[in-house]
């Protein structure tokens, strides 16, 4: 008698499903990774812009520019998944930055906001809170 070389079908079949449960699993915890990541960017440049703010406010006792106006600090925000914006507008003396996800990033339903009291507020697409969430499933301590 010969000796067959090779897969059975049913063997194949058996490494086919388990290729797939492990795709099942590990794409929802690859795109959580990546999204805390971007999260992790966005925060830092937020939390860098906060402390230009108070370097304005020290220069100027004031917040917003001699001029008038609030500082720009969306060049600082080019390679980061989000944009930044005065939430209204800044004064001489409170301000809110508010960064929101940029949905061609994948971060659509994300935004973070801080103001001059450190009072930091954020969303995501499953919840929002006073504090800065760090991943979809998070809230904040109590």
């Amino acid at each position: 008698m010969k000796k067959m070389c090779g897969f059975t079908l049913i063997e194949l079949m058996i490494v086919v499903v388990v290729v797939g449960i492990l795709a099942a699993i590990a794409m929802p915890a690859y795109t959580d990774f990546i999204a805390r990541g971007k999260i992790a960017q966005g925060t830092e440049a937020l939390s860098e812009a906060k402390v230009r703010m108070e370097q304005v406010f020290n220069s100027n006792r004031s917040y917003q520019l001699s001029g008038g106006g609030c500082p720009d600090f969306s060049a600082s925000f080019s390679d980061v998944p989000f944009t930044i914006a005065h939430d209204p507008v800044c004064t001489a003396t409170t301000f809110t930055l508010k960064v929101t996800g940029k949905s061609a990033n994948g971060m659509s339903g994300y935004w973070y906001s801080i103001n001059e009291s450190n009072e930091k507020k954020s969303a995501t697409p499953t919840g929002s809170g006073n504090c800065w969430l760090m991943s979809k499933g998070t809230s904040c301590p109590s």
